[in-house]
């Protein structure tokens, strides 16, 4: 009698202890839109569940989703609230149209800023106890109500305008040139420039320059070998940046929710500091990708003091308008873009960054 009352307190206890074992373990699926060779996969999502799988002895784990194997970029968020995915590595904001309307903010052109310098204000802007419309933040706004809880991502190096074949040395040559914007806001940045946007993701860039739909690109010097750019690309204007992409990890509140309290810490320290490594990859990429493509395929990399003064002028004069256009425009859809820019501005320069001339002026009106 006493073995079997024995017997049965052991079952009992491992059966407790499994059962407290399970409530703690998470498999979570993890998905991204882009290949392996993208810097925000080899680079981030991978370390980022690496680590969070180490960092919980494992009882945290991820079935991972590569190159739209499961959800295509623009379609992360349907996907998180849907349940498809737990977590979004990354969620492409820019790419769902009208549903984040103020997170291209760090696309703004900028001086003298990198990758580290823009994370770490972008992370800043998440975490802002600022109120940008009401009583609400920039997070409150963006991202409170739409189930995700979301990190700042390692930023993109500067973009850049780079062309195949056509050098832009003055303000007319720029006149009706085909070349690719990503986001609405580097349309408005080729527009004020005089070019001739063409709207498409980074992975339709090479066959749309191979056949001369575009003639060039505006895109981050160290992500042309996501997309085989660097086969193509042999003229670039650098030292301005034409802003820098941000976006987000992201995971859905379920997903979240299941998390315990140690775990959503993890989550939290992890992300931070996987992005801040992230953004160091993309900024020491530069400098390897203009060695090669200088050494092996006589590439040019003109920096913006080395044109002409009108040419100078033409690009700082559309970098400044390029500011005042978004905001008017976001604001005429009724978002708080002016407040979001304003601090934005503020977080950037306390990063060491500058911004075209007379925006801190027009921003202070």
């Amino acid at each position: 009698m006493f073995a079997h009352a024995r017997k049965l307190l052991a079952a009992t206890a491992v059966a407790t202890v499994a059962l407290t074992l399970s409530a703690h373990a998470a498999d979570l699926i993890i998905s991204t839109g882009l290949g392996k060779p993208h810097l925000w996969v080899g680079a981030h999502m991978d370390p980022f569940a690496d680590a969070i799988e180490k960092g919980s002895n494992g009882d945290v784990k991820f079935t991972r989703f590569y190159a739209g194997e499961l959800t295509s970029v623009g379609r992360e968020l349907d996907a998180l609230t849907s349940g498809t995915i737990s977590v979004a590595a990354p969620l492409l904001a820019p790419y769902h149209e009208g549903r984040f309307p103020l997170s291209d903010v760090t696309q703004l052109p900028t001086y003298g800023t990198d990758s580290p310098m823009v994370t770490r204000a972008f992370q800043k802007l998440l975490d802002s106890e600022a109120k940008i419309k009401g009583d609400q933040t920039f997070h409150d706004y963006e991202i409170a109500s739409k189930g995700i809880h979301v990190w700042a991502l390692g930023a993109t190096a500067p973009y850049s305008i780079s062309t195949v074949k056509k050098v832009l040395k003055e303000p007319a040559d720029f006149n009706g040139v085909p070349l690719r914007a990503g986001s609405a806001l580097h349309t408005i940045m080729l527009e004020k420039l005089g070019a001739t946007p063409v709207t498409m993701p980074g992975s339709q860039a090479f066959e749309a320059a191979s056949r001369g739909t575009i003639e060039g690109l505006v895109i981050a010097i160290s992500d042309w070998p996501s997309y085989s750019l660097q086969q193509l690309l042999r003229h670039s204007i650098v030292d301005v940046s034409i802003g820098h992409w941000e976006s987000y990890l992201a995971i859905s509140d379920q997903a979240w929710n299941d998390l315990t309290d140690d775990q959503k810490a993890l989550f939290d320290k992890t992300a931070r500091e996987v992005a801040l490594t992230n953004a160091q990859e993309w900024e020491a990429r530069v400098g390897t990708v203009r060695d090669e493509s200088i050494a092996k395929d006589g590439g040019e990399f003109t920096s913006i003091n080395d044109l002409s003064p009108a040419m100078k002028a033409h690009v700082e004069t559309a970098a400044a308008e390029t500011w005042k256009a978004w905001i008017e425009k976001t604001e005429a859809n009724g978002h708080p873009a002016r407040a979001t820019a304003k601090l934005y501005a503020e977080l950037i320069q306390a990063e060491g960054g500058k911004l075209p001339a007379g925006v801190a002026e027009y921003l202070a009106q």
